[in-house]
């Protein structure tokens, strides 16, 4: 089903349009948060809070088939007031790749990891938002709030990076 039908639904009040929605977001925005919190637990508290966020300011949504986005932007702001939490006085700590089975492929995770950790954290994020979740451009741009012409040029010179570390 598609989003316009479950906001319309919404509207009506139809509460399972809402478990449609969740369900439908809440895998993509697990992993999203896994990559940004310390453990599995904080992971998954910091992807039910992005879900309640979102219910909680969902009449102030108005749909134009950007919600992805604005839910990723959500689990941005909830992971990164999570950490600002735990840690009041560091940055944000570095991404890991998820794990891969068989010893070549987590050998190449490892190397993308620790060139991943070396990149400057907006680097990193851009890398991770458009590769590991598969985001498209305008979305990565409405995530950041940032233009989509920055947003490309700030990619390619983080794949750049990314090259001259491998």
């Amino acid at each position: 089903m598609r989003n316009s039908e479950l906001f319309e639904r919404l509207g009506r009040g139809d509460l399972t349009a809402l478990d449609e929605l969740v369900s439908a977001y809440y895998p993509e925005i697990l992993r999203f948060c896994l990559r940004h919190c310390p453990t599995r637990e904080c992971a998954e508290d910091a992807a039910q809070e992005t879900f309640l966020r979102c219910v909680r300011h969902i009449e102030t949504y108005v749909h134009g088939g950007h919600f992805r986005a604005w839910l990723y932007k959500i689990a941005a702001n909830v992971c990164a007031d999570m950490y600002r939490r735990a840690h009041p006085s560091s940055e944000l700590s570095s991404s890991l790749l998820a794990e891969e089975s068989g010893f070549a492929r987590a050998e190449l995770s490892a190397d993308l990891a620790r060139a991943l950790a070396q990149l400057p954290a907006a680097q990193r994020e851009l890398l991770l938002l458009r590769y590991a979740h598969e985001l498209k451009l305008r979305e990565i741009a409405e995530i950041t709030g940032q233009p989509l012409r920055t947003v490309q040029s700030r990619l390619r010179t983080a794949l750049r990076n990314m090259k001259n570390l491998m």
